[in-house]
Order: structure tokens, then sequence, then C-alpha cells
């Protein structure tokens, strides 16, 4: 809204503030040691919290890439999974972050990934309350946003990645995230399960290539084409597979 504000869009006549609900801004472990964060927690408080450098260290670094900090003093992290394509998503994604909203008939939660599959509210007027990270994180994690330059700036690619192995050397489990730009962040699905209970061979690795670029399934604007978009995104995604081995 200041951005439309400077651009000459008036304000509406009457706003709402739920800045004063301070159970809606709490980051706190739960009995099962999992990381809630209220919705209405600014990012940067999010970003430079013990408990979520310590226990979720890849979600701070994900924060940390998004916008200025004066975005990120102002900015929630409900705002940001609510516009659908921030860049905290992927990571979020890769986490398997879960979404309580508050609706008429009391509490309701789901998975981040069937909320964005959809884009709207699992009830007409559902606040959402709080994001849930499960915690203590067992595999290793990835993120990586490519930018017109370097920081303050909207992304062009956001890729996520997180993977468990078993003692064998093959995946136990894996969730990858694509998005950029206007693209609503996606896992790949049909990769991960291309992967599971598979041995990362360097011939299985160059065969994603073309799975993940199509699966990824990035359109273009004005900043960057189609195709730029979904080979930087596979090139990324497969980097970070051939480094973890």
């Amino acid at each position: 809204m200041q951005m439309q504000r400077e651009q000459g869009v008036s304000f509406p006549p009457h706003l709402i503030s739920l800045e004063r609900i301070q159970e809606l801004a709490d980051i706190e472990e739960t009995v099962d040691g999992s990381i809630r964060i209220g919705a209405l927690t600014d990012l940067e408080s999010c970003r430079t919290h013990p408990l979520v450098r310590r226990k979720c260290p890849i979600l701070s670094e994900a924060i940390g890439a998004i916008a200025s900090p004066a975005v990120r003093n102002r900015g929630t992290i409900g705002g940001n999974v609510l516009y659908g394509v921030g860049d905290a998503i992927p990571v979020l994604l890769a986490l398997d972050a879960r979404l309580s909203w508050f609706c008429e008939n009391g509490i309701r939660s789901e998975w981040i990934n069937d909320y964005l599959s959809k884009q709207e509210a699992p009830a007409k007027a559902a606040i959402l309350t709080d994001i849930t990270v499960a915690s203590p994180v067992k595999g290793r994690c990835f993120f990586r946003k490519i930018g017109r330059r370097e920081t303050f700036v909207p992304s062009v690619v956001t890729v996520a990645m997180y993977r468990e192995m078993t003692d064998r050397h093959t995946i136990k489990e894996i969730r990858m995230v694509a998005g950029g730009g206007v693209n609503t962040p996606r896992r790949l699905k049909m990769c991960e399960r291309e992967l599971i209970g598979k041995e990362l061979t360097d011939d299985l690795i160059v065969s994603l290539s073309a799975g993940i670029k199509e699966e990824a399934a990035l359109i273009g604007d004005v900043f960057a084409s189609a195709d730029y978009r979904r080979t930087v995104a596979a090139n990324l995604l497969l980097a970070a597979l051939q480094s973890d081995r």
C-alpha cells in the first residue's frame, strides 16, 4: 500500500490494523520441538530470532534475501506467504511448513503446499495466524535466489530443496521447489518421485534436467524469458544435488 501511495493511488477510507495483537507476532518452540511463527512477525525479527537462527538457519538465510532492510522491518512473514510469490515461500515449501487459520468454526491447519495449490484460504474471511516449521531439520537444506543485482530486488529465479538420505546413500525424502518473478513457487513432485529410493549418480542427475524445466513451468516477463528461468532453476537444483553427494 505504501508503494501504491507513492504511485498516486489513494488509501481506502478505512483501514483495520492487527498490529496490536501481540499473540500473532510471537515466535516460540512447541512441545514437539517445532517452531511456531506468528503471521504478524516482521521479516527482520524472524530472520534474527535466536530460535530460528539456531534450529532453522536456512529460513533466516532466505528471509535475508528479501527486499531491503526497510521492507523487512515492516513486511510480515504472513504477508510474504499470502502475497503468493514471496521469496520466503520456496524454503517454507521445502521444509513442508503448515499454516494455521482462524475461521468461523475455530482454528484450521493445512500444509503450505495445499494452500498454494488452490490459492485460497480454507474458509471465508479466514485469518492466517501462524506458520509452523518442523524441527529439528533432519536432512540438508538448500536455498538460492537470483536477481538482476545482488540485493534489494525482486527475484528472477528462486529455488529451494530439502534432502534426507538413508544409511545406504539413497534418497529417503526430497522436496524440490522452483519459483521467481511472477511465478508462484511450486513443488516438483514428479521429479521428487523419480529420485526417491535412488542413489545420486551422475547419470541420474543429468537425466533430471529436462524434467525440472518442464515441471517448474516458469513463465517469462520483461526481465527474463521462460527458457532462461527454467534453465537457471534446473542448473541450480542439479548443482545442489551434485555438491551434497
